[in-house]
């Protein structure tokens, strides 16, 4: 017990300074979330009343606020031609001593069109990148089993993205 006591005491200084260095950390990213949420309170109310706005104008304006609500749909359809979806999964193309530095990236819209684009790492000679179109989440070239897994991660995100790595290594797929 005096041994730990001692310890404690000849690390003191060390252990302040880590708590002091917590408390900070933590202060700082409760601060940034205070301010997350008050944006995400603002562009709600802002939200409320954009809808508030639309109802009163297609009230008002009959033909012309139909008309409006049609332009906007429109512009919805295309908008989410424009958002981006990744996916990104790691491997080991070479199979020996590499680490997973090989990947195929997957940007792909809501209606599944995009690029795959995949870049196979070799360590004894010329790595290789190769991109693909992406037609509904299927491409007019072969896709190995990383693409695929890509695609599939890109169509179940929603806007964010993330890494995978597959189950098996492959052998010089492509």
């Amino acid at each position: 017990m005096k041994e730990l006591y001692s310890l404690l005491l000849s690390k003191s200084v060390e252990l302040m300074i880590l708590i002091l260095i917590l408390q900070f950390v933590t202060i700082t990213c409760c601060f940034i979330l205070w301010i997350r949420q008050s944006r995400q309170g603002k562009m709600l109310k802002r939200l409320d009343g954009d809808a508030e706005w639309l109802k009163e104008l297609t009230d008002e304006n009959g033909a012309q606020g139909l008309q409006l609500m049609h332009l906007l749909s429109r512009l919805d359809s295309s908008t989410r031609k424009l958002q981006g979806r990744l996916g990104l999964v790691r491997y080991n193309a070479v199979g020996e001593r590499a680490t997973d530095m090989s990947f195929s990236l997957a940007l792909i819209n809501e209606e599944k069109d995009g690029v795959v684009i995949s870049s196979l790492f070799s360590n004894h000679g010329p790595s290789y990148i190769y991109a693909k179109p992406v037609e509904g989440g299927e491409s007019a070239y072969p896709l190995s089993k990383e693409e695929k897994q890509a695609i599939e991660q890109a169509v179940r995100t929603e806007g964010s993205w993330g890494t995978k790595r597959p189950d098996h290594n492959v052998q010089g797929s492509g």
